[in-house]
């Protein structure tokens, strides 16, 4: 089944057995990034009492999908900012169309900016886990992990930025921070040198106090 006739079939499931009115398309499919492995991903809208989620494999594609209450649609918020620029599939009079204005005007006002305070207490944070991963051991190796997410994610919260998930922070690294994205690059390939993350967490978060 195509990725196409995969969205009909999902629609209309959607809406004879969970009665939804709205259906958004966001993600990859939506923005023209998608490839062969990527996602379908869904967002519907209707008579429900509380939101659930619908996942599962068709052939080589995977679904994704959450079913909201309809009151969802009548305020944006920072956890929907995720739809921001999705494809209407299917709405009830306005309501998607509204809701998505609501999501650009969420989106131009940004982020609420970090504190100094803050800022510096998540570099002591990044310098600790630095030093925390190097132990070798199973924690060590998951501190890395945690590690290198955060400061990809701290990378835009201390600039007023909004953060809109790895692919694309890290294709907005490659196109206005060639240093931060050719680091990260390095301390993100499998089995990376302990000094590559060095290298990567002393670019975004200082030198620290050593």
């Amino acid at each position: 089944m195509t990725p196409t006739a995969m969205v009909e079939a999902i629609c209309q499931e959607l809406v004879s057995s969970h009665g939804v009115h709205t259906i958004l398309l966001y993600g990859s499919h939506a923005d023209g990034t998608a490839t062969d492995d990527s996602d379908l991903d869904i967002a519907a809208f209707g008579t429900v009492v509380q939101a659930f989620r619908i996942a599962r494999q068709e052939g080589p594609v995977y679904l994704d999908v959450w079913v909201y209450p309809e009151a969802d649609l009548s305020q944006a918020s920072v956890e929907s900012l995720r739809l921001r620029g999705s494809h209407i599939l299917l709405q009830r009079g306005a309501l998607a169309t509204t809701f998505l204005d609501r999501l650009d005007a969420l989106y131009r006002q940004g982020p609420e900016r970090l504190s100094a305070n803050e800022v510096a207490a998540r570099d002591v944070w990044a310098h600790k886990m630095l030093a925390r991963s190097a132990r070798g051991d199973a924690e060590g190796h998951y501190r890395r992990v945690w590690l290198l997410q955060a400061l990809l994610e701290d990378y835009f919260h201390k600039r007023g930025l909004w953060f809109e998930g790895p692919k694309k922070a890290l294709r907005w690294l490659q196109a206005f921070d060639r240093p931060a994205y050719e680091a990260y690059c390095l301390a993100l390939e499998p089995g990376a040198s302990q000094q590559a993350i060095a290298d990567l967490v002393r670019l975004l978060a200082g030198q620290g106090h050593a």
